[in-house]
């Protein structure tokens, strides 16, 4: 059993960040999903004391045990909003989700129109976390930023892709190169791997990928994974105390 991290999930199109207080076990699967929202600038206020006072509040009823918010940080949709919650089981979703369990059908409906006047589109994603490819910390308190590479692999290249990583795991480790591996599966795009950095600021951006693991080597290595990929895109995002709920320590970061 692996002890609490923070991890993050992205797609090609937008990204996806979340900070977990959760034991992840390597023996099975972990799912979470994933809503990324626009927020109409003139309801941002609206917005964030519709899910600080009545929405959070509601997902704590149902027994949801974290839900992480990050926001764009200084590159992209400024009132871009990243909503994760871990996904206990599928079959969650045909009881109506966690808020369709709490609220009555008519509060429900409520609360979902007051959201509507708040955005402008909203996105939701299914996306499973890599253990197996991942190289874990035991404390990731203190990191705000996160840098999320987002990779589609080749069609036929996906097996490839994932021996790569696995052969080179130690190589990350005794480098102390720490990342989370996650497959988006479900939502708007194409299946998409996505590589997650937290960084303690944006300095760090500066000390490069996870391939700086290899040294000189780098190059090379650049060179072999590229082979095995259509696209890749990089961001970063910060994370969002304000919208958040987590039992692990909250990093420090943007207030809004």
């Amino acid at each position: 059993m692996q002890g609490a991290r923070r991890f993050v999930v992205a797609s090609v199109a937008s990204v996806v960040v979340l900070v977990a207080g959760v034991e992840l076990a390597q023996a099975q699967d972990t799912w979470v999903r994933v809503n990324i929202v626009q927020v109409k600038p003139e309801r941002l206020s609206d917005f964030i004391k519709l899910y600080r006072d009545e929405i959070n509040p509601a997902l704590r009823k149902a027994g949801v045990p974290w839900r992480s918010v990050w926001q764009t940080g200084e590159f992209g949709e400024t009132y871009e909003r990243h909503f994760v919650t871990p996904m206990a089981s599928f079959a969650d979703l045909d009881a109506g989700g966690p808020l369709g369990r709490v609220l009555e059908p008519r509060e429900l409906e409520r609360l979902l129109e007051k959201l509507r006047r708040s955005i402008d589109r909203r996105q939701s994603y299914a996306v499973l976390y890599r253990a197996d490819l991942s190289v874990e910390a035991d404390d990731v308190s203190g990191f705000p930023i996160a840098r999320v590479t987002n990779l589609q692999v080749a069609p036929g290249r996906g097996a490839d892709f994932e021996a790569l990583l696995r052969e080179n795991l130690e190589t990350f480790r005794a480098a102390g190169v720490v990342f989370g591996v996650y497959q988006r599966q479900f939502g708007p795009g194409p299946v998409v791997w996505q590589i997650v950095e937290n960084l303690r600021s944006y300095a760090e951006l500066a000390r490069g990928g996870i391939l700086r693991a290899f040294g000189d080597e780098s190059g090379r290595m650049a060179s072999q994974m590229g082979g095995l990929l259509i696209s890749i895109e990089r961001t970063v995002l910060e994370y969002d105390p304000t919208l958040s709920f987590t039992a692990v320590a909250e990093p420090s970061g943007r207030q809004n």
